[in-house]
């Protein structure tokens, strides 16, 4: 593949500015209505240079087909890209969101974006990219393209409100199969023509054609089946038709052409210090420095960190991997202000934070939550809590367990149950009691956001991080967990799922390279805690009568033959540059999959 890179916007790891906004401003462009010439910015106003008709009415019966649910999420994956030297509209066409890590977010659209931009720029020096949902405009930044394979990628940065399209469950195309393309133009509303599929059954070829006829500003957008599956990305329209590049031939290329959300870089003029979801960038040196205050003489072994290299103490070193890392927004600020009063409260009365000790050495921390099980009030969190290290099917005995209650009250807790094949442990308090318990049996729908939620044992703050699930493939053993964009770190390890009413989704668990926060279903988990209601406790068993070195406790449909490995990253010291390069190569060499059938058969790309 040939990806210019020689005209791409890269340039020395980072992203070109189209512009040169100011810190967090954001740019509102006004509803237009067919007769309207000129939109309105806060800069003064825009031509409209873009000839067509821009203005399509929405297919009704089309939507109206549709779930409200269905209707939903194909509205809020497509955008309107705008090229404009902030004075003039120069170029407009539709993206698809396909992408979203924790701030950022990624559209997919044509490559004729990018031409536009190459060409614009011998005649604009301002030139900028306004990616615009409903009432929604903030400025983009044009990542890689290829011109060859008709792709190309913008990123921006506190983007709410849109759902990326699903690249699994990818589909054969039958022919004559119903369809529709969808658009938005620059004023935010929704283009949709309908048509059939022209394709011979089984086939997947580069590119494929629908009857659809689309104008221009749809080029770059979704094409969904009348189930709402998504199917490809409208290039262009020819006299056979919308010519589309299918969603398997369009994975491959973004996986070729595109880098990991993690390693996209803003101009630092653009940059937030602390963004919608509350990530810290430079918590990292905040903790270090807390660390080496308290603990700096000699004494960071009793937290289970190893002491810095006396070569490396005048190096900035940082931390990494460690308990005392904060994510999301605190409790109450920025993703919390958006929870009802009760919910809130609730939410910060039933988050704990544990600790297991081995002596007076803290062995590991995390979060857990109260919930309503068998009759009481009872702990849930990882069973990463007490397990050994370097043995999957194997715990750390006499460990003592401490509790940091919501009221910052420290208590004695007591090992109950656990399943280190699905991570699951129940931990009791004595006399704990809770008002209103998180009720696993909630159901939750799929399509709504979401929170991680956690607590930091040492310093108690209260987190939450905001996000979606996504659907991917990767290689965790366990083969029942789902993946969320909500960004934690290992303190969110054993803390809840919820969506924004409070209702238990899961337990979150933490894979730093895997691009998503994995985490276990609340149906899954209520499958797990269900034969410890009439199994022995911990306590009453014993170490060795309670430990199976049989999967005897995996729930239907798992067929493993071997305990699930529940790797967790190891605290060290490294200077900042040195960790990046570290975080970038390990990611490289974690494999990523997305299931497909082509031509009938189910593969991995």
């Amino acid at each position: 593949m040939k990806v210019l890179k020689g005209k791409s916007l890269k340039r020395n790891g980072s992203i070109d500015n189209l512009t040169s906004p100011k810190k967090n401003k954001r740019t509102y462009l006004t509803r237009s209505s067919t007769k309207n010439k000129t939109i309105l910015n806060e800069g003064g106003t825009t031509e409209l240079l873009i000839s067509g008709d821009l203005h399509l009415e929405p297919n009704q019966g089309f939507w109206s087909e549709l779930s409200e649910e269905t209707a939903s999420n194909l509205s809020e994956s497509v955008v309107s890209l705008a090229l404009s030297n902030g004075r003039k509209v120069l170029f407009t066409c539709s993206g698809i969101a396909v992408q979203r890590e924790g701030y950022v977010t990624r559209f997919l659209t044509s490559a004729s974006l990018a031409k536009a931009f190459i060409d614009e720029k011998e005649h604009h020096d301002n030139l900028k990219v306004e990616v615009r949902h409903e009432d929604n405009v903030v400025i983009g930044f044009l990542g890689e393209y290829d011109v060859d394979c008709n792709i190309a990628s913008v990123n921006v940065q506190n983007f709410p409100d849109v759902q990326t399209v699903v690249f699994m469950n990818l589909l054969e195309f039958p022919p004559h199969v119903n369809v529709v393309a969808v658009g938005c133009d620059i004023s935010g509303k929704l283009i949709t023509t309908t048509g059939e599929l022209n394709c011979l059954s089984g086939s997947v070829p580069t590119v494929m054609t629908a009857t659809c006829k689309i104008s221009k500003v749809c080029e770059g957008g979704p094409l969904f089946d009348c189930d709402g599956n998504f199917l490809g990305m409208n290039l262009s329209f020819s006299t056979e038709g919308t010519l589309f590049m299918p969603k398997v031939r369009l994975l491959e290329k973004f996986w070729q052409c595109c880098t990991s959300l993690e390693e996209v870089k803003f101009p630092k003029e653009v940059r937030v210090e602390e963004s919608s979801n509350g990530e810290i960038p430079n918590s990292h040196q905040e903790v270090h420095q807390d660390l080496l205050n308290e603990y700096g003489n000699g004494n960071l072994g009793s937290l289970g960190y190893p002491e810095p290299p006396k070569s490396m103490l005048n190096d900035g070193v940082i931390l990494a991997n460690n308990f005392e890392e904060p994510f999301g927004d605190i409790c109450g600020r920025g993703v919390w202000s958006e929870l009802r009063e009760a919910v809130a409260s609730n939410i910060h009365g039933n988050i704990v934070a544990l600790a297991s000790f081995n002596g007076e050495k803290r062995f590991f921390a995390c979060t857990g939550c109260l919930i309503e099980w068998n009759g009481c009030t009872t702990i849930l969190t990882a069973a990463s809590l007490i397990r050994d290290s370097y043995l999957a099917n194997k715990i750390v005995e006499n460990l003592r367990i401490e509790v940091l209650l919501p009221n910052k009250e420290l208590a004695e807790g007591t090992l109950q149950h656990y399943n280190l094949h699905y991570n699951i442990a129940l931990v009791s308090v004595n006399d704990l009691c809770a008002t209103q318990p998180l009720k696993i049996q909630h159901r939750w729908r799929d399509n709504r956001e979401l929170l991680a939620v956690g607590r930091i044992f040492k310093s108690g703050k209260l987190m939450a991080a905001r996000g979606l699930q996504f659907s991917t493939v990767v290689t965790h053993d366990c083969k029942f967990l789902g993946y969320t964009t909500c960004a934690i770190t290992k303190a969110g390890i054993g803390g809840p799922l919820l969506d924004f009413d409070g209702k238990f989704a899961g337990m979150n668990f933490y894979d730093k390279y895997a691009g998503g926060t994995p985490f276990l279903s609340w149906d899954a988990i209520l499958h797990v805690l269900e034969p410890f209601k009439t199994k022995r406790t911990v306590a009453d068993a014993g170490h060795d009568g309670y430990a199976s070195h049989l999967l005897d406790w995996t729930i239907d449909g798992d067929h493993s033959v071997k305990f699930n490995r529940w790797f967790v990253p190891l605290p060290f010291w490294s200077r900042p540059d040195d960790l990046e390069r570290y975080d970038c190569e390990m990611r490289s060499r974690r494999p990523k999959f997305v299931q497909c059938v082509i031509g009938g058969t189910q593969v991995l790309v």
